[in-house]
Protein backbone atom coordinates (compact mmCIF):
# COMPACT_ATOMS: atom_id res chain seq x y z
CA UNK A 1 0.00 0.00 0.00
CA UNK A 2 1.34 3.42 -0.95
CA UNK A 3 2.11 5.77 1.94
CA UNK A 4 2.56 9.51 1.33
CA UNK A 5 4.33 11.70 3.88
CA UNK A 6 4.70 15.50 3.73
CA UNK A 7 7.08 17.49 5.93
CA UNK A 8 6.68 21.24 6.35
CA UNK A 9 9.22 23.44 8.11
CA UNK A 10 11.96 26.00 7.69
CA UNK A 11 15.65 25.79 6.88
CA UNK A 12 17.70 24.72 9.89
CA UNK A 13 15.05 22.42 11.40
CA UNK A 14 16.30 19.33 9.62
CA UNK A 15 13.35 18.74 7.28
CA UNK A 16 15.71 17.61 4.52
CA UNK A 17 17.64 15.42 6.98
CA UNK A 18 14.44 13.75 8.21
CA UNK A 19 13.28 13.05 4.63
CA UNK A 20 16.72 11.89 3.50
CA UNK A 21 17.18 9.51 6.42
CA UNK A 22 13.62 8.21 6.03
CA UNK A 23 14.15 7.62 2.30
CA UNK A 24 17.49 5.86 2.82
CA UNK A 25 16.02 3.72 5.59
CA UNK A 26 13.03 2.66 3.49
CA UNK A 27 15.30 1.81 0.53
CA UNK A 28 17.48 -0.33 2.84
CA UNK A 29 14.30 -2.12 3.88
CA UNK A 30 13.56 -3.00 0.25
CA UNK A 31 10.79 -0.45 -0.34
CA UNK A 32 10.25 1.56 -3.49
CA UNK A 33 10.82 5.20 -2.45
CA UNK A 34 10.65 8.71 -3.86
CA UNK A 35 11.93 11.73 -1.96
CA UNK A 36 11.29 15.25 -3.26
CA UNK A 37 12.39 18.57 -1.77
CA UNK A 38 11.08 22.11 -2.15
CA UNK A 39 13.10 24.77 -0.35
CA UNK A 40 14.58 28.25 -0.56
CA UNK A 41 18.32 27.75 -0.67
CA UNK A 42 19.17 31.36 0.11
CA UNK A 43 18.41 31.83 3.80
CA UNK A 44 18.29 29.76 6.96
CA UNK A 45 14.80 30.12 8.40
CA UNK A 46 13.05 30.21 5.03
CA UNK A 47 10.58 27.61 3.76
CA UNK A 48 11.70 23.96 3.54
CA UNK A 49 9.32 21.16 2.54
CA UNK A 50 9.89 17.51 1.70
CA UNK A 51 7.76 14.68 0.38
CA UNK A 52 8.35 10.95 0.83
CA UNK A 53 6.32 8.24 -0.87
CA UNK A 54 6.95 4.54 -0.31
CA UNK A 55 5.39 1.27 -1.35
CA UNK A 56 6.29 -2.35 -2.03
CA UNK A 57 5.52 -1.78 -5.72
CA UNK A 58 6.91 0.83 -8.14
CA UNK A 59 5.58 4.34 -7.54
CA UNK A 60 3.66 5.66 -10.53
CA UNK A 61 3.33 9.30 -9.41
CA UNK A 62 5.95 10.91 -7.13
CA UNK A 63 3.80 13.96 -6.40
CA UNK A 64 2.04 14.24 -3.05
CA UNK A 65 -1.37 15.86 -3.43
CA UNK A 66 -2.80 14.56 -0.16
CA UNK A 67 -0.57 13.17 2.56
CA UNK A 68 -1.37 10.15 4.68
CA UNK A 69 0.88 11.70 7.34
CA UNK A 70 1.89 15.34 7.53
CA UNK A 71 4.58 16.67 9.87
CA UNK A 72 4.44 20.42 10.45
CA UNK A 73 7.46 21.90 12.26
CA UNK A 74 6.94 25.59 11.44
CA UNK A 75 4.32 28.04 10.29
CA UNK A 76 6.32 29.52 7.37
CA UNK A 77 5.85 26.69 4.90
CA UNK A 78 3.60 27.06 1.90
CA UNK A 79 2.14 23.58 1.70
CA UNK A 80 -1.31 23.65 0.21
CA UNK A 81 -1.99 19.99 0.76
CA UNK A 82 -3.81 18.29 3.57
CA UNK A 83 -2.88 15.34 5.72
CA UNK A 84 -5.11 12.60 7.05
CA UNK A 85 -2.93 12.40 10.18
CA UNK A 86 -1.23 15.67 11.13
CA UNK A 87 1.58 15.94 13.67
CA UNK A 88 2.77 19.41 14.61
CA UNK A 89 5.24 21.08 16.87
CA UNK A 90 3.51 22.45 19.94
CA UNK A 91 1.51 25.58 19.17
CA UNK A 92 0.97 24.88 15.46
CA UNK A 93 -1.88 22.42 15.67
CA UNK A 94 -5.53 22.65 14.96
CA UNK A 95 -8.22 20.60 16.69
CA UNK A 96 -7.57 16.93 15.95
CA UNK A 97 -3.85 17.38 15.25
CA UNK A 98 -1.27 15.63 17.39
CA UNK A 99 0.95 18.28 18.99
CA UNK A 100 4.37 17.30 20.33
CA UNK A 101 6.92 19.76 21.80
CA UNK A 102 9.76 18.42 19.62
CA UNK A 103 12.31 21.18 20.25
CA UNK A 104 11.90 21.24 24.03
CA UNK A 105 12.02 17.43 24.17
CA UNK A 106 15.23 17.44 22.14
CA UNK A 107 16.77 19.97 24.51
CA UNK A 108 15.51 18.30 27.68
CA UNK A 109 16.40 14.70 26.81
CA UNK A 110 19.35 15.04 24.41
CA UNK A 111 20.89 18.45 25.18
CA UNK A 112 20.00 20.22 21.92
CA UNK A 113 16.73 21.39 20.38
CA UNK A 114 17.89 20.04 17.03
CA UNK A 115 17.42 16.45 18.25
CA UNK A 116 13.70 17.24 18.17
CA UNK A 117 13.81 16.48 14.45
CA UNK A 118 14.96 12.92 15.18
CA UNK A 119 12.19 12.57 17.76
CA UNK A 120 9.81 13.63 14.96
CA UNK A 121 11.35 11.01 12.66
CA UNK A 122 10.74 8.34 15.29
CA UNK A 123 7.10 9.38 15.55
CA UNK A 124 6.78 9.26 11.75
CA UNK A 125 8.20 5.72 11.73
CA UNK A 126 5.60 4.62 14.29
CA UNK A 127 2.68 6.28 12.49
CA UNK A 128 3.76 4.84 9.12
CA UNK A 129 3.99 1.34 10.67
CA UNK A 130 7.70 1.04 9.88
CA UNK A 131 9.55 -1.37 12.17
CA UNK A 132 12.29 0.07 14.35
CA UNK A 133 15.38 -1.55 12.84
CA UNK A 134 18.35 -0.05 14.66
CA UNK A 135 20.99 -1.39 12.25
CA UNK A 136 19.17 0.01 9.20
CA UNK A 137 18.49 3.31 10.99
CA UNK A 138 22.13 3.64 12.04
CA UNK A 139 23.29 2.91 8.47
CA UNK A 140 20.91 5.59 7.15
CA UNK A 141 22.07 8.35 9.52
CA UNK A 142 24.99 10.74 9.19
CA UNK A 143 27.83 9.43 11.39
CA UNK A 144 28.00 12.60 13.49
CA UNK A 145 25.89 12.18 16.66
CA UNK A 146 24.74 8.72 15.48
CA UNK A 147 24.21 7.38 19.03
CA UNK A 148 22.21 10.44 20.11
CA UNK A 149 20.18 10.39 16.89
CA UNK A 150 19.29 6.71 17.30
CA UNK A 151 18.28 7.36 20.92
CA UNK A 152 16.12 10.34 19.88
CA UNK A 153 14.48 8.32 17.09
CA UNK A 154 13.75 5.52 19.56
CA UNK A 155 12.30 8.08 22.00
CA UNK A 156 9.90 9.39 19.33
CA UNK A 157 9.05 5.87 18.16
CA UNK A 158 8.10 4.76 21.66
CA UNK A 159 5.88 7.75 22.51
CA UNK A 160 2.31 6.79 23.35
CA UNK A 161 -0.76 8.96 22.85
CA UNK A 162 -1.06 9.35 26.63
CA UNK A 163 2.57 10.47 26.94
CA UNK A 164 2.15 12.93 24.07
CA UNK A 165 -0.84 14.53 25.79
CA UNK A 166 1.03 14.75 29.08
CA UNK A 167 4.17 16.18 27.45
CA UNK A 168 2.16 18.80 25.55
CA UNK A 169 0.39 19.93 28.74
CA UNK A 170 3.65 20.07 30.73
CA UNK A 171 5.78 21.78 28.07
CA UNK A 172 6.67 25.46 28.29
CA UNK A 173 4.92 27.67 25.70
CA UNK A 174 6.34 27.09 22.25
CA UNK A 175 7.78 29.90 20.16
CA UNK A 176 4.61 29.64 18.04
CA UNK A 177 2.36 30.14 21.07
CA UNK A 178 4.51 33.04 22.28
CA UNK A 179 4.40 34.66 18.82
CA UNK A 180 0.61 34.33 18.73
CA UNK A 181 0.32 35.89 22.20
CA UNK A 182 2.62 38.77 21.24
CA UNK A 183 0.69 39.58 18.08
CA UNK A 184 -2.85 39.12 19.38
CA UNK A 185 -4.97 42.25 19.84
CA UNK A 186 -4.82 43.52 23.41
CA UNK A 187 -7.99 43.91 25.41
Amino acid sequence: MTTRIALDGVGGQGVRVIAGVLGALLARMGKEVTVLFDYDSSVRGSMSDAFVIFDDRPIANPVVEEADIMLKLADKGHLRITGRKVITDLGLGRPGDEQIPFASLGSEHFGKELFGNMIALGRLLRLASIDFNEAAIRASLPQRFADENVAAIRFGYELTSEEIGRLARAAPPSRFQMNAAATSPSR
